[in-house]
This record gives structure tokens, C-alpha cells and sequence, in this order.
């Protein structure tokens, strides 16, 4: 097992245990995020608070499920799946992600495919205008 392969396996187990200070451990401080790709780059480790912060807002909790992870190199692409508790409904939104790890085993990239929700809405972090 790579590092791009273990770095993804972490985020999830971090994510999902709610273990923040270890989930922020796994970015580099250059960290670019493209989320979802096609919206505004977001750079460095506030882009990491923000992810994370818009991510757990009261009434909204998010869990990571990889379901294939294919590793090449120091880049690993994952079938994800999204599953949200938002207030009293249980959505999912699945997608390809792609990160990229440095020789430290840092997560310097991270690109996430999906189609945006019709049938709830996502923080607008997470749309292709970013909030903006």
C-alpha cells in the first residue's frame, strides 16, 4: 500500500471519527482543493478549516465511504460516497475524487468530480460558485 492509498483511507476514517486535529495533520500547508472541480480554487490550510467547518454545521454531518480506490504513483483516484445527515434526511452524493500526495505522504491535491444535488441543497462551499 502507497501513500496516495493510505492518505485517502485516513481522511476517511478521520473524517468519519470526527477526529479534526489528526484530519488537518493529513494536508500539506500548500493543499489545493477543487471542490468541486470546475469552482474557485482553494488554497492552504484555511481552505482545510473551511471544508471542515462547512462541512459539520449544526443539523449537517457528513460521512466518507471509499468504495475503490485506484492508486498510481503518488495520485490515487476514489469512487466516493457522500452520505449527509442534514437535519432529519439521509442524502448521498457520489463522486470521483482524485488526490495527490508529496513524498511525506502530505495530501497537496485534492479534486472531487461529482454532479451537484437537485434535490437538497449543499453549502455553497461546495458549489461551483463557491458562495461567491
Amino acid at each position: 500500500m502507497g501513500l496516495a492509498r493510505t492518505a485517502v483511507e485516513k481522511h476517511a476514517e478521520f473524517w468519519n471519527a470526527r477526529d479534526r486535529d489528526s484530519w488537518v495533520r493529513l494536508f500539506s500547508p500548500e493543499v489545493t482543493f477543487e471542490d468541486p472541480v470546475g469552482g474557485p480554487l482553494k488554497r492552504g490550510l484555511e481552505a482545510v478549516h473551511n471544508s471542515w467547518d462547512r462541512s459539520f454545521r449544526p443539523g449537517r454531518r457528513w460521512y466518507l465511504h471509499p468504495r475503490q480506490i485506484v492508486e498510481a504513483g503518488a495520485e490515487a483516484a476514489v469512487v466516493m460516497r457522500n452520505e449527509g445527515h442534514l437535519e432529519d434526511r439521509v442524502v448521498e452524493v457520489n463522486g470521483i475524487e482524485v488526490f495527490t500526495v508529496d513524498a511525506d505522504g502530505l495530501i497537496v491535491s485534492v479534486r472531487s468530480f461529482f454532479d451537484q444535488p437537485t434535490e437538497f441543497a449543499l453549502d455553497d462551499y461546495f458549489t461551483p460558485d463557491g458562495g461567491k
